[in-house]
């Protein structure tokens, strides 16, 4: 992959997944590439080892927290492996409160509804990274 890319991790349930491919194209449209399993999972990968190559390849991460997703695992897996590499994670609020996700307790969260503030932000991140 091109390390000049700018890759945002979509982290979300299967359950969520329409809500997850708005949020990637808009990520897109930003000029970033995302990192969405529907996307960059392939028949026959290992989807351990893809989810952690995307966390590696990612310079953040979005994490669609849904009343469905503070019950998956596999969420959790992903907020603990972007954590563990130290990079921002954005949690994304669909229907539940700040506090529903224990492992993003203290992060700064912002509703569905204000989904623009997250592509705002990310924006003037992307333009940082390219001035770099």
């Amino acid at each position: 992959m091109n390390s000049d890319l700018y890759v945002v991790f979509v982290s979300h349930s299967s359950h969520d997944e329409f809500i997850a491919s708005v949020i990637a194209e808009k990520i897109e449209v930003l000029g970033a590439k995302p990192w969405l399993d529907k996307l960059d999972l392939e028949g026959g990968d290992i989807v351990l080892d893809r989810i952690i190559k995307g966390i590696d390849e990612c310079r953040e991460a979005v994490v669609l927290v849904s009343p469905v997703s503070v019950d998956s695992q596999w969420v959790l897996f992903e907020i603990g492996a972007v954590h563990g590499q130290h990079k921002r994670v954005t949690p994304i609020l669909n229907g539940v409160n700040h506090d529903a996700l224990k492992p993003l307790k203290g992060v700064k969260s912002i509703e569905l509804n204000d989904f623009k503030k997250f592509l705002d932000e990310l924006q003037e991140r992307i333009k940082k990274e390219n001035q770099i």
